[in-house]
């Protein structure tokens, strides 16, 4: 699907050329601080007293679940715990 009228999508694409690579790179690591704020946020509002370590299970899981087979997620998980 895409909603994004023809005449936006010039200017927006335009727009991404004329930023340099680094400009580039740092609006992408600032989108995904902002999701994993969002993540992190979420997590904790279902359970507010969560540590640290519970916390990076949990942000890892809603993240890479079904990135990885049952025993690589077991290694993760456990070096994470």
């Amino acid at each position: 699907m895409n909603d994004t009228s023809p005449m936006a999508g010039k200017v927006f694409n335009e727009m991404m050329r004329k930023k340099s690579g680094v400009e580039k790179m740092l609006m992408g690591a600032s989108m995904f601080d902002s999701a994993r704020a969002i993540s992190r946020a979420v997590i904790l509002e279902k359970n507010p007293d969560l540590p640290p370590d519970k916390l990076r299970v949990e942000l890892f899981l809603s993240w890479y679940k079904e990135d990885f087979d049952e025993e690589s997620r077991k290694r993760i998980l456990d070096a994470l715990s």
